[in-house]
């Protein structure tokens, strides 16, 4: 048994607000992970909390296509789930994107996904004062109306981030509210803009990150944003055409679309990261959260009812972020002013 990791979830229960009369449900796939399994059933007993496990054959996405969504298992998870007060997710890919997250949230229930190393999740966990760092970025988010991203290199984007309705994402790594869902670790704030509304240009360095490929861009790819898609990728290196070719395998026009849009928190969060550890250990929660790092995605917008298997994260470096005409992040530092 891994100590440590029992340690740590025992640590993660108790900023999670787990209670001894509470049960706990830890979502798993067959075979994998199983010392992530042991360590949250043993660290809930070890609380007073009941705990039970739900295993399904497979809920993991590819990478590349083809592919084929096997949903049969959703039903019987969520039936399981929604008798528990506090769910962890300990699937590979997570269920970040799927109606097994959306519907126990719905209910009232915390939500918990966990992927990282265990030295990560030690170093990484979540704090008070990281929560209060992302609910102070979040309050510019809901007051906001326009995003624009610059940076040196030549990324000049705007977005619309107007309306009471904004959908944002605040990560801060635990579940302590009611209807909350997290990923242990994280530190960062991300909101999805109104769809179709980014516009401009996009100029990915050397040392930016593509996820979930979990490694560095090596060459520089400028990438034009039209009514909220990608219209061109350009760049005299091997990536743009990676990045065209893999966009293009899934012959699906919403791979192109700009999905959220955010920036990292986490003062411990490294961008060496990758080269540290095995990159394929890693789900690269680090590098989302490194303090300062414009992140963007692409793909799947369940706010804009857009459903895609591609789905990319791009940490990006030396960029500046404000929010109407309040400067969050200056050339890839934040702002801390700003910040209390």
């Amino acid at each position: 048994m891994n100590l440590l990791l029992v340690d740590l979830f025992v640590q993660q229960y108790k900023l999670c607000k787990l209670t001894s009369t509470e049960k706990v449900a830890v979502i798993s796939e067959y075979g994998e992970k199983t010392e992530y399994v042991e360590a949250a059933v043993v660290a809930a007993r070890s609380l007073g909390a009941a705990a039970l496990v739900l295993t399904a054959s497979s809920l993991s996405n590819p990478l590349l296509p083809p592919y084929k969504s096997d949903g049969r298992e959703v039903a019987a998870l969520l039936s399981a789930a929604g008798e528990c007060d506090l769910i962890i997710d300990v699937t590979v890919g997570g269920l970040i994107h799927s109606d097994v997250r959306t519907q126990i949230i719905g209910k009232g229930k915390r939500m918990l996904f966990v992927a990282e190393p265990t030295e990560v999740l030690g170093r990484l966990i979540g704090t008070e004062d990281l929560k209060n760092r992302v609910s102070a970025s979040a309050a510019f988010l809901r007051n906001g109306s326009r995003m624009h991203v610059t940076s040196q290199a030549g990324t000049d984007l705007v977005l619309d981030i107007s309306g009471e309705s904004l959908p944002i994402t605040c990560q801060w790594g635990y579940v302590d509210e009611p209807a909350r869902w997290d990923h242990w670790p994280s530190g960062f704030i991300a909101c999805f803009p109104q769809d179709k509304s980014a516009q401009g240009t996009i100029v990915l360095q050397a040392g930016d990150v593509f996820i979930p490929w979990q490694r560095y861009v090596s060459d520089d790819v400028i990438i034009t944003v039209k009514d909220g898609y990608i219209t061109n990728i350009d760049g005299n290196g091997h990536d743009a055409r990676l990045l065209s070719d893999y966009f293009a395998q899934w012959h699906d026009p919403e791979v192109y679309a700009l999905s959220h849009m955010g920036w990292g928190l986490h003062p411990l969060a490294s961008w060496s990261a990758l080269n540290v550890y095995d990159p394929r250990s890693l789900y690269g929660q680090e590098l989302r959260s490194v303090a300062g790092n414009f992140m963007w995605s692409t793909g799947s917008n369940r706010f804009a009812q857009r459903e895609t298997p591609a789905h990319l994260d791009i940490p990006m470096r030396d960029c500046t972020i404000c929010i109407d005409e309040t400067v969050v992040v200056r050339q890839g530092k934040l702002e801390e002013k700003i910040y209390g």
